[in-house]
C-alpha cells in the first residue's frame, strides 16, 4: 500500500495542476458574460452532484463531488426548452440575459473569453518564472574526448584528441574567457565560429590547445568532447525497483555486472537496455556492496532506470518581470502545440494511440515532473510545475478553437454565421449539434480513457 502513496500523490499534483487551467477557461466565459450582458446560471469547481453553493448577483456558484475542474452554465436553457415546445423556427421572447437573446457579436466575446484567459494565464506564468529564484546545474567541466566511447558515440572522430586534448583534462577557459562548468562551456562552443584555444588542467599542468572543430550541416561545430563525471547516486525515485533493491542517494556505483565503473559514461555504456536484470556493486560506508534488480521498461521496451546521479549546482540570475518575455515563451509552445497537432494529421506523423493523452496520464506525467523538480529542492519543483501549466494553457486554448461542436470554437462558427448571414439559426439544429457535440465528448473521453489505459497496461508488461 505504502507504493501506492507516492504515484498517488504525483497524480493529485498534476490533476490540481489541470484543474486551475481548466477553472481560468472557465473564469474567462464567466467574466467576458457578465461584460456581454450575458447571464451565467451555474458556475461549478468540479462535476457531479453538488455538494454547497452559494448565490452570488444570480450566479449560483457550486461546489460539485468529483473536484476536477469545472464549468460555466449560460442563461438560455428555458428558451430553448420553450423555442422547441412550440415548435418554434425561431428563438422569441426570449429572458433577460439570455445567450440566445444575446447579439452574436457579444456571444463571440463569450466563448473567446476562454481561450482569452487561457493566453493570459500562460503569458503570466512564463513572466513570473523569469523573477522567482533557481538554480542551474553546474557540472565540472571534465572531458572525454568521443572516439575513447565508440559504444556511446559511434566510430566518429574527435577534433578534440586530434589537437592534444585526452579524456581527464578540465576545461578551465576558451579563447581566454572562464569556463565555470560544463554548461557554460556548451554555450560557449554554440557561439564559436570554429577555431578555439582550450585551455585545460591535466593534472597540476595548465595545457593550451588549439582545436578546429568539424563542420555540421546546420552551420555549428562538432568538437568530439562529451563531459565526464562521478557514477554517483543522487536520487533514487520513491517506491522504485531501485529503492526496493536497497539503491540509495550517495551510493557510488563502482561495477555493473562485474565490469568496472570509473564514471558516468562507463555506467551509461555498460547498464543493459533491454529490460534484463542487473547488479550495480557500490560503495558506501564499509565494505563494497551487491544490489540486483530488474528496471521497468518504457513504452518501447527498453530500461528504464529510475535513479539519477548526483550533479552540483549553482544559484541563477532572475531576470524582471516581463510580459514580453511571457509572450514569447507563449508563442514558442503555441509553435510547438500547432506543430505536434499538425504532425499527428499527416500520414506516418505518429500513433495516436501514444501520442496523445488523457487527463489521468497528463494529470501523472505533470505531477511525475513536478515531483522530479521537488527532489531536487522546492524551487525546481514550483518552477517545473508553473511551466507545465503554461503548456497545458496554451494547449487547451488552441484545442477550444477547433470548430466541432464539443469545443468553443464550434459556437464561435455558429455565432459568426449568424452574424454575417443576418439569419438565426433553428432552435432544433441547436438541440441537434448539443447532442452531437455531447457524443463527440463522450467518444472523445473514451478514446482518451482508453489510451491511458493502454500504456498502464504496457508498463506492466
Amino acid at each position: 500500500m505504502s507504493a501506492l502513496w507516492p504515484l498517488l500523490l504525483k497524480y493529485l499534483i498534476g490533476l490540481a495542476g489541470i484543474s486551475v487551467v481548466v477553472l481560468i477557461h472557465e473564469t474567462g466565459h464567466l467574466v467576458m458574460a457578465s461584460l456581454m450582458g450575458i447571464g451565467v446560471e451555474v458556475f461549478s469547481f468540479g462535476f457531479g452532484p453538488k455538494l454547497i453553493s452559494t448565490q452570488i448577483r444570480g450566479t449560483e456558484l457550486r461546489l460539485s463531488m468529483v473536484p476536477v475542474g469545472g464549468y460555466c452554465r449560460l442563461k438560455g436553457s428555458e428558451d430553448l426548452e420553450r423555442a422547441l415546445r412550440y415548435k418554434g423556427n425561431t428563438f422569441r421572447h426570449t429572458e433577460e440575459g439570455s445567450y440566445y437573446g444575446a447579439h452574436p457579436a457579444k456571444r463571440i466575446a463569450t466563448y473567446l473569453g476562454g481561450v482569452l484567459f487561457n493566453v493570459i494565464f500562460a503569458i503570466l506564468l512564463y513572466a513570473l518564472l523569469a523573477v522567482l529564484p533557481f538554480t542551474l546545474i553546474s557540472t565540472e567541466a571534465r572531458v572525454a574526448t568521443t572516439n575513447t566511447y565508440e559504444s556511446l558515440f559511434g566510430t566518429n572522430t574527435s577534433p578534440a584528441w586530434k589537437a592534444g586534448i585526452r579524456t581527464g583534462d578540465v576545461i578551465t577557459a576558451l579563447s581566454g574567457a572562464e569556463v565555470r562548468d560544463w554548461e557554460e562551456l556548451e554555450t560557449l562552443l554554440a557561439r564559436s565560429s570554429g577555431i578555439e584555444r582550450f585551455t585545460v588542467l591535466r593534472g597540476d599542468r595548465e595545457l593550451t590547445f588549439l582545436v578546429e572543430g568539424e563542420v555540421r550541416g546546420d552551420d555549428t561545430y562538432r568538437w568530439g568532447l562529451a563531459v565526464m563525471q562521478e557514477a554517483v547516486v543522487g536520487s533514487v525515485r520513491p517506491s522504485s525497483r531501485e529503492e526496493r533493491a536497497g539503491l540509495l542517494a550517495g551510493d557510488r556505483i563502482i561495477s555493473v555486472d562485474d565490469q568496472t565503473v570509473e564514471n558516468h559514461l562507463d555506467l551509461l555504456s555498460l547498464l543493459p537496455v533491454d529490460g534484463r536484470q542487473v547488479t550495480l556493486g557500490i560503495e558506501r560506508d564499509g565494505p563494497p556492496l551487491s544490489i540486483t534488480f530488474t528496471p521497468e521498461r518504457d513504452d518501447g521496451g527498453r530500461s528504464a532506470y529510475r535513479f539519477s546521479l548526483a550533479s552540483a549546482r549553482r544559484s541563477g540570475t532572475p531576470e524582471r518581470f516581463s510580459v514580453v518575455r511571457g509572450v514569447v515563451q507563449s508563442l514558442a509552445v503555441a509553435e510547438q502545440t500547432v506543430d505536434s497537432l499538425f504532425g499527428l494529421s499527416q500520414p506516418g506523423g505518429g500513433d495516436l494511440h501514444t501520442s496523445v493523452t488523457g487527463m489521468n496520464r497528463s494529470a501523472l506525467l505533470i505531477g511525475d515532473i513536478a515531483s522530479l523538480g521537488f527532489e531536487q529542492n522546492p524551487v525546481s519543483g514550483i518552477h517545473a510545475l508553473l511551466y507545465l501549466m503554461g503548456v497545458v494553457s496554451i494547449s487547451l486554448a488552441i484545442i477550444n478553437l477547433f470548430p466541432l461542436p464539443a469545443f468553443d470554437g464550434g459556437q464561435l462558427v455558429m455565432a459568426l454565421f449568424e452574424w454575417v448571414s443576418g439569419k438565426e439559426i433553428k432552435p432544433r439544429v441547436y438541440l441537434v449539434l448539443q447532442i452531437v457535440g455531447f457524443v463527440m465528448i463522450a467518444l472523445f473521453f473514451a478514446f482518451l480513457s482508453f489510451t491511458d489505459f493502454r500504456h498502464a497496461l504496457a508498463l506492466r508488461r
